[in-house]
């Protein structure tokens, strides 16, 4: 068995944890509403509610990666730590519908919001150190390869979410909060077969080593601003985009769309890095990127609406293989060698853009005529600017190092 064959079987299994925990993540969406209900909150807050778990994870998506790092210097493994912290998370989450219980009783409300952040913040060693095993364990060329493949797990999710909206909304909570905390809790234990399967490989040497051509501070805002297109073009712009020319009943088919195209672009991650380098893969994806989602929201017709959104689908998957690689290149770069803090900064902005996108939901600008156009364009602005920025830089980076030879 080749080498990189038995690195891929971490990256699949990586890709099922991370479908589950997506997965977790669209039910206690779905169910929040309701349970902020139960206990007094009014309904209206749950928007507030899921940007306090986003900025929960802009700062300890980072605080995990670099724990994680201490962790695997001191002991050399982190699957155990990952599996520790999963545990009180999934137990957070399983306890969060038994404490929506309609009775009155004032200590409920803090509680239950205490126990969704202590859940958003050990659910973080399931992002950065997880995806950071796998860097520790592959050669620099293989890992946006094998984050595309544990990528594809989050495609599926993402693909599934309308139909887990549709079926699950009037079930009792309890079931979905303990099948969801009790699958996650099982898959994650075997993130340590995970770390023991995939083979160490030698960190690169200072002669083979490749400097990026972006610095990481230019990277991860740059990288912000094209989640927070893509999250405007797929939460904000599709639906509404789809409605004027389809049924409500069909959204539950035509929103997956974008995560098809997400797919694709994972199926294709060794065959593009082979062809450029991950920076110019990243602009080239923004480019294209905002090519599909002008197709997407301008073009008039349900043709024009479901392409777009399967280029732009196939474009961000192809930007986030790249960022991946980006990280990594980062990492080996880094003195210290540090994949977890890294994975935890491109989360982290990742979370961010999330961050924005439920506020702008909820201060209803999309409902307000005069910000219609402004957010419409803004997938395409915000990535035809990431583009173009990386596209120089990385232009002036090469152009320095081949007068400094």
């Amino acid at each position: 068995m080749s080498k990189s064959s038995v690195t891929s079987a971490p990256a699949l299994y990586l890709g099922i944890v991370q479908f589950v925990f997506v997965s977790t993540w669209t039910v206690y969406a779905i169910f929040l509403p309701g349970l902020l209900a139960s206990v007094g909150i009014p309904k209206q807050w749950t928007a507030w509610v899921l940007m306090a778990d986003q900025i929960l994870f802009v700062v300890f998506d980072v605080v995990a990666g670099f724990a994680a790092d201490r962790v695997h210097r001191a002991y050399g493994r982190i699957g155990p730590w990952i599996v520790g912290a999963t545990m009180i998370s999934c137990l957070a989450f399983l306890l969060l519908p038994w404490l929506a219980v309609p009775d009155g009783a004032p200590w409920r409300a803090p509680l239950l919001l205490s126990l969704t952040a202590l859940w958003a913040v050990t659910s973080s060693a399931l992002r950065a150190p997880a995806f950071a095993l796998l860097m520790r364990h592959a050669a620099k060329p293989q890992v946006p390869v094998l984050a595309g493949l544990a990528l594809m797990g989050m495609a599926v999710a993402g693909a599934i979410a309308p139909w887990l909206g549709a079926s699950l909304r009037e079930l009792d909570p309890q079931l979905p909060f303990a099948v969801s905390s009790l699958s996650l809790l099982m898959l994650t234990s075997g993130l340590i077969w995970a770390e023991r399967k995939a083979a160490p490989q030698d960190r690169p040497t200072e002669a083979t080593r490749n400097t990026p051509l972006l610095r990481p501070a230019l990277f991860f805002p740059l990288l912000a601003f094209s989640a927070l297109g893509y999250q405007v073009l797929f939460n904000l712009n599709a639906a509404p985009r789809y409605l004027r020319d389809a049924q409500p009943q069909e959204l539950v088919w035509l929103m997956p769309l974008f995560w098809f195209g997400f797919s694709g672009s994972m199926a294709l991650a060794e065959w593009i890095t082979r062809r450029a380098s991950v920076t110019r893969l990243f602009a080239l994806s923004c480019g294209i990127g905002a090519g599909g989602a002008i197709v997407a929201t301008v073009f008039p017709g349900l043709a024009a609406a479901s392409a777009g959104q399967l280029v732009a689908g196939l474009a961000w998957g192809a930007a986030m293989v790249a960022a991946f690689g980006i990280v990594s290149e980062f990492a080996s770069e880094s003195s210290g060698h540090h994949p977890a803090t890294f994975n935890g900064l491109l989360f982290s902005m990742l979370a961010l853009a999330t961050f924005g996108r439920i506020g702008i939901n909820a201060m209803g600008l999309p409902q307000q005529a005069n910000w219609t156009t402004a957010i419409t364009l803004a997938p395409v602005a915000l990535w035809i600017a990431v583009a173009v920025l990386v596209s120089s830089k990385a232009a002036g980076s090469s152009a320095s190092r081949q007068v400094g030879k």
